[in-house]
């Protein structure tokens, strides 16, 4: 056996372990309620820094010291950092302090995965604080392993509780979760300070009021990439994928299709910003679509295809192209004897065009340049008409700032004159002069609104004293929707003798076109007819806002 004595000088030397007394911290409670209302994390904190001192550890980083849900673990920003901090670091810790196990995780398998990972691919232990357990020794490992499924098993226990009390909460009408974009959500457990109320409220907030216009720009008909670019010159920015989901969420029309209610669905109780007709108006037209986009693509060449009918039989006017370039309008009707008919002239072409034809119709709406002045009169007084309420809420806001300065000021002579208390006093005026800067901030916008009103008169003349030229320089969205707007029935044409007609014309063009008459016939005073305003004041469709072509 003394021979054998002469392998050992072969023997591997032994290891010799590795000095690392360095620690990582992650302290954690489950809601914003258990953070603001106990000192748990602070707890936490102590009894890891105790732990560290006891053991001559050296606690080199914190990670965590917030509330985040355990429902996932890589939901949790902080706990996301310190897996991906022990991945990338170059001086990994010996080991991650916690508190207890279940601070760490509750996700069961999931989360013993990954501590198999911590320790086996990454040297990084786990050490409970609170029973002083770790992951140093096989034992250690599996005692650990089996505290986490029994963390997993305990939050299933708790599902089991609170599920059934957040099923009759949203069956009340309430919501859980994150309110859709233009709402804001007030309630228990709630992230922002402000927000926090005893009482769940689902409130219009400022984006609220933005997408409002966007589903009744939607209901008239208005595209997408329109109402997007529409919403940016507001200052909401949204995506082509985020509004075309809009459209399908009956949130926005006050009913509930939450999860939680297990396929039914109930009427909330938050404000809708939509009707719930004018929601199902808009989806039924989506459904007939593709998820809101054209399946087809638009005439450019045929702006009046599906506007104008035929004079023979009533059928729509559809349309074709020869030739790439050359276009066509023919009934859709296959029974109707009437011919198709060219839409431009050419010098080959026996008759005008309809396009043609549709330019030189236009020509009698058109308003004289000597009756501007008059025509805007008229538009400023439909628009007073129309305006009386914003107007009126103007100067109430007005009114109210008033009221608020005067009590900032009683208050500040209160402060100087009767010892009023600095903290009340600083407390108050913060929250005077947060009013009167709301207040501010809303007379502002409303006044932005009526000033851009000018503008838009000015729009108004110079479409209805251009309505031919600017129908035919157009392009093929300014076109047609300047064809709604004046014959919002469309308008017929005669195919023997090309001539047209309609049956209903926007009074506002009406108007024009009976001025324009007149001041022919009878130069002597042409606008005692119209002053008054009782012709213009008439509602949906006669508004400045509709010449924004």
């Amino acid at each position: 056996m003394k021979n054998l004595e002469y392998f050992k000088r072969f023997n591997p030397l032994p290891e010799e372990p590795k000095s690392n007394n360095n620690v990582w911290l992650y302290t954690r409670v489950s809601s914003k309620e258990q953070y603001d209302n106990n000192s748990s994390i602070e707890t936490q904190r102590l009894a890891a820094s105790d732990y560290a001192t006891k053991n001559k550890y050296n606690i080199d980083k914190t990670f965590g010291a917030t509330y985040e849900s355990a429902k996932g673990d890589f939901t949790r920003k902080e706990f996301n950092r310190l897996i991906n901090e022990v991945k990338q670091s170059r001086n990994k810790p010996f080991a991650i302090l916690i508190f207890k196990v279940n601070r760490f995780s509750r996700s069961g398998g999931g989360a013993i995965g990954l501590l198999n990972d911590l320790i086996h691919k990454y040297g990084v232990h786990l050490i409970e604080i609170s029973s002083s357990k770790d992951t140093t020794t096989q034992l250690g490992e599996y005692e650990i392993m089996q505290m986490l499924l029994s963390a997993k098993k305990e939050n299933m226990a708790r599902l089991d509780v609170t599920i059934p009390g957040m099923k009759a909460l949203i069956r009340q009408g309430n919501w859980l979760g994150k309110a859709p974009r233009g709402y804001t959500l007030k309630g228990r457990r709630v992230k922002t300070q402000s927000d926090i109320l005893g009482k769940q409220e689902i409130t219009i907030n400022n984006d609220g009021k933005q997408l409002k216009k966007a589903w009744q720009w939607k209901i008239e008909g208005e595209l997408d990439h329109v109402i997007i670019k529409k919403l940016s010159i507001l200052g909401l920015n949204v995506s082509k994928q985020w509004l075309s989901q809009m459209w399908r969420k009956p949130f926005y029309c006050g009913i509930s299709n939450h999860k939680f209610l297990d396929g039914d669905i109930i009427k909330g109780k938050w404000k809708p910003i939509v009707t719930i007709k004018d929601f199902k108006a808009i989806n039924t037209r989506l459904d007939a679509n593709n998820n809101g986009y054209k399946q087809s693509k638009l005439p450019i060449g045929r702006p009046l295809q599906s506007h104008v009918y035929c004079g023979n039989c009533g059928g729509k006017m559809t349309g074709y192209v020869k030739k790439k370039t050359i276009h066509y309008y023919k009934c859709q009707n296959k029974k109707c004897t009437c011919k198709d008919l060219n839409a431009n002239s050419s010098k080959k072409s026996i008759k005008e065009g309809l396009h043609n034809l549709f330019g030189e119709y236009l020509e009698q709406f058109e308003l004289f340049p000597s009756l501007e002045d008059v025509f805007r009169e008229q538009m400023k007084i439909t628009i007073e008409n129309q305006n009386k309420e914003e107007i009126q809420f103007a100067k109430s806001l007005d009114s109210k700032v008033k009221e608020e300065k005067d009590k900032l000021t009683k208050l500040e002579e209160k402060y100087l004159f009767d010892d009023f208390p600095k903290q009340n006093y600083l407390s108050y005026k913060t929250k005077l002069e947060s009013e009167i800067l709301e207040i501010t901030e809303e007379k502002a916008k409303s006044n932005v609104e009526i000033s851009n009103l000018g503008n838009k008169i000015e729009s108004c003349v110079e479409i209805t004293k251009n309505i031919s030229k600017n129908w035919v320089s157009g392009d093929y969205e300014f076109k047609t929707k300047l064809q709604k707007l004046m014959f919002p029935e469309g308008i017929v044409i005669e195919p023997e003798i090309r001539q047209y007609r309609t049956s209903k014309v926007n009074q506002i063009f009406l108007l024009t076109s009976s001025i324009s008459r007149d001041s022919e016939q009878k130069e002597k005073n042409p606008s005692t007819k119209i002053v008054n305003g009782s012709c213009l004041v008439a509602g949906t469709g006669l508004e400045p806002a509709t010449f924004g072509l």
